[in-house]
């Protein structure tokens, strides 16, 4: 199995994911920004997300979309609408129409957000030629109790249908599991396995090329809950 740990953005001319830290995988260490601490404390603030088809209550949520032009390294939010996929990506919550909660004002000003979004657009347009990209956000934070665990990928092994998706640690505290897998799209054999494990960590990759998949999380300590923040970001 391939492990692509400590490549910047520019590996994905060859490879089908890349995954380290933001210094490593973006050439900038996004912890350092003084709007660090703002952008973990986004996940503070996320409603539950009230379109989980399991009957789970262990996922909160906001959504938000952008557009992001390469010329000029533009980056424009998007008016807020219901989301929705079709079943066959995700048989558990598609085919409807999904009210999430919104971005703050001061959710797409964060320092951290904005930076991740331009670094992620222009290497994309370098690798793709593409000038223009539309972006999906997903702000989640994943719970887990005693009594219910958490499910990062409550579909299971999917594709988002989109070109390049990643997956962005904020932070986490009191849990294990949360395992994610690449599968190669053909074969289903496993292309990558391995954890985001601190807040900064970042996996990024292909979905046009694999299907992925990241297990249930549960509290370290059954006495209190854990939590996993995670921003997953799309771009099309």
């Amino acid at each position: 199995m391939h492990d692509v740990t400590t490549a910047g953005l520019e590996a994905l001319a060859e490879e089908r994911f890349v995954i380290g830290t933001t210094a490593q995988v973006l050439g900038e260490d996004l912890t350092a920004l003084d709007d660090w601490c703002g952008f973990q404390a986004i996940f503070e603030d996320l409603p539950p997300d009230a379109y989980m088809n399991d009957g789970g209550s262990y996922r909160l949520r906001r959504f938000g979309r952008f557009v992001y032009t390469h010329e000029g390294d533009r980056l424009e939010v998007q008016p807020h609408a219901p989301y929705s996929q079709p079943k066959y990506f995700n048989p558990l919550n598609g085919g409807v129409d999904r009210h999430f909660a919104p971005l703050t004002d001061a959710i797409v000003n964060n320092q951290v957000l904005q930076r991740v979004l331009k670094l992620l657009g222009a290497a994309y347009s370098a690798l793709e030629d593409q000038p223009r990209w539309r972006i999906n956000t997903y702000f989640n934070r994943i719970v887990a109790k005693s009594a219910e665990d958490g499910k990062p990928v409550p579909e299971g092994k999917h594709r988002d249908g989109v070109k390049f998706s990643c997956l962005f640690m904020a932070n986490h505290i009191n849990f294990t599991g949360g395992d994610t897998t690449l599968f190669d799209l053909l074969t289903h054999d496993a292309a990558f396995e391995g954890r985001l494990s601190a807040g900064g960590d970042i996996l990024v990759f292909r979905d046009d090329t694999v299907l992925h998949d990241t297990t249930a999380i549960q509290p370290a300590d059954l006495a209190k809950p854990g939590y996993r923040d995670v921003l997953v970001i799309e771009f099309r």
